[in-house]
């Protein structure tokens, strides 16, 4: 039995999402544009970990910062 758990709901809201557009941050972080159909221009920004120093996590924000 899976446990479903707060960061599967973050991550989740990507699910039908579609990367238009790449580039690199200001700040050196690998960036997508994606649109959703249902939640519209979303950005994501691949970092290790909120803090920035383990694991892989994604910023998700959405898309009036690109």
């Amino acid at each position: 039995m899976s446990r479903h758990n707060v960061q599967d709901e973050y991550y989740e809201q990507l699910v039908g999402a579609k990367i238009t557009k790449f580039w690199t941050s200001d700040d050196g972080f690998p960036t997508f544009g994606l649109v959703h159909p249902k939640l519209g221009a979303m950005v994501i920004e691949v970092s290790c970990d909120p803090e920035g120093n383990h694991e892989g996590f994604l910023f998700i924000n959405d898309g009036s910062e690109s």
